[in-house]
Order: C-alpha cells, then structure tokens, then sequence
C-alpha cells in the first residue's frame, strides 16, 4: 500500500467520522422552541422572562469549583434532594434477578442520567435553580415548581407561568414504583430470564456503553433507531443500564414526549419487548 493511497485512505475515513458526528448531533438544535426551551422563545414551560440563553438552564460550559458543579455533562441544574423514590414492583418483575437501585439521594458524585431528569421532573426543585448563575444578571425563583396538574405561579413581579409532567416525588406516595423500570442493568444476563426480551446489541456509539437497535420498519415507515444504554457517571458504577434517556432524547420533540422514534403500533416498546 503506498504511502499516497494510506493519506488519502485516512482522509476519507476522517472526513466520513466528522460527517457521521455531525448527523448525530444536529437534532440538538431541535430543542429550540420546545417544552424543554425554558427561554422566553419557548413554547411549553416558559420560566424566565428576560433570560434568553436555553442551554444554560442544564449546562453550563465553565461549572463553578462547588463539588455539586462537578456532575457530568457540565450539569448546571441543582439536583434534587428527594431521599427516596422507590423502584418500580410487579409480580412478575420481582421474580427477576436484576440489581434495580433506588435514584433517590443522589449527590454529584452518585447521580446517574435518570437523576439529571429528575431535578426538573420531580417537582421539589425550581425548574430555574442552577448552580452557577454567570454574570447576566440571572434571578432564580425556588417556587417554580413542575406540578402534576394545573398551573403553579410564581411570586414576585412580572409573575411566569408554566406547568408540566411531574415524575417520582417520593416514595412516601407513589415514587417510581408505578413507572416503568429505570436504573437497573439490562443485559444479556436479564434477558435470558424473560423469553420475549431482546438482548441488547455492543453497539457503544454515541459514548453510550450499549443499546438496542430496533430494526427499521418498511411498513411504518421507521428508521432503524438505537434505544441507548448508559454507564453510571461516577467511577465504578454499573454499565448497560436502562434510564429515562433509553426512550426519551430530551433535545428532540419531535415525537411526543420527546421520544427517540415514533411508538406507532407500539414499535418503541417492542424495541425491547419484541422477541
């Protein structure tokens, strides 16, 4: 193989990972203007009046040196306090061996994907209390709260409205236990206890450890799509675990509720439990 051929060889390969990392990344930019866009420009929970920054609600691309900053990817949401939510009990899930763990008392040092939802989704943490607040003049208001149902004001002058999903809570009253299994290893390992799931494929793109790849559908019309699975965030946690973000792609409302592809006739769901 001569030396021109080896160049010109890296440069297609270079050129054909920047592409593939673009395409994967560019549905980010679909959050503008949706229920997660907490800026004035949003649609759903509109939060912060004359604040108009939307990443920063989340992230923040300089954390502060508090520990509680130090939570990936460059977190910038106060977490949720909430002891305890439960996990998820049915007769039959609680025949399985699996290593569910609860998500409540999380730290930035414990919290997993699924907590990062939680400090908005469940409904103790203003959904504008951030840990570091730049220099823009911010204001956070602890009363924003997400509420199950109806509407929540917030006090002081001009007053924000919004509402939303809340999820969890505590465990003194529902918590998780009634929600679909999160936080817990999905694995060839679990699946040969259960006859109808699908075993995850190694496909470890995206930084995720693993996922499930639900096979396009000619006569749905579907993509082929990738149900990702996540490692804990902090060293030493478990690997080829199922979170919210397994199902739901927070930056893309396309399909409702911010799903990773369309659940016509179930298609989602069977991604999993299709075998």
């Amino acid at each position: 193989m001569t030396r021109k051929y080896i160049v010109f060889l890296t440069f297609v390969v270079s050129l054909f990972m920047a592409a593939n990392a673009s395409a994967q990344y560019t549905h980010i930019k679909n959050i503008v203007g949706s229920d997660h866009d907490l800026s004035p420009t949003g649609t759903g929970y509109q939060v912060q009046g004359g604040f108009t920054e939307i990443c920063f609600f989340c992230h923040i691309p300089h954390p502060s040196t508090s520990a509680a900053a130090n939570t990936p990817p460059l977190w910038n949401h106060a977490l949720s306090t909430v002891a305890s939510y439960g996990v998820y009990v049915s007769p039959t899930f609680n025949t399985l061996t699996t290593n569910i763990a609860d998500l409540g008392g999380a730290t930035a040092g414990t919290a997993v994907i699924s907590n990062l939802c939680l400090s908005c989704h469940d409904g103790t943490v203003g959904m504008n209390t951030v840990i570091n607040t730049g220099s823009s003049g911010y204001t956070q208001n602890a009363g924003m709260k997400s509420v199950h149902s109806g509407n929540v004001y917030a006090a002081g002058s001009p007053v924000y409205l919004y509402s939303g999903l809340q999820i969890g809570a505590s465990a003194s009253t529902i918590g998780l236990r009634a929600d679909h299994p999160i936080n817990f290893t999905y694995d060839a390992t679990l699946t040969a206890q259960v006859a109808n799931l699908v075993t995850p494929t190694a496909l470890g793109t995206n930084g995720y450890s693993t996922g499930v790849l639900v096979a396009a559908n000619t006569t749905l019309g579907t993509a082929a799509t990738e149900l990702p699975l996540f490692s804990y965030t902090y060293a030493g946690g478990h690997t080829n675990t199922m979170q919210c973000s397994t199902c739901h792609e927070v930056h893309d409302p396309t399909y409702t509720p911010f799903l990773r592809m369309p659940n016509t006739e179930s298609v989602l769901c069977l991604g999993c439990h299709g075998n």
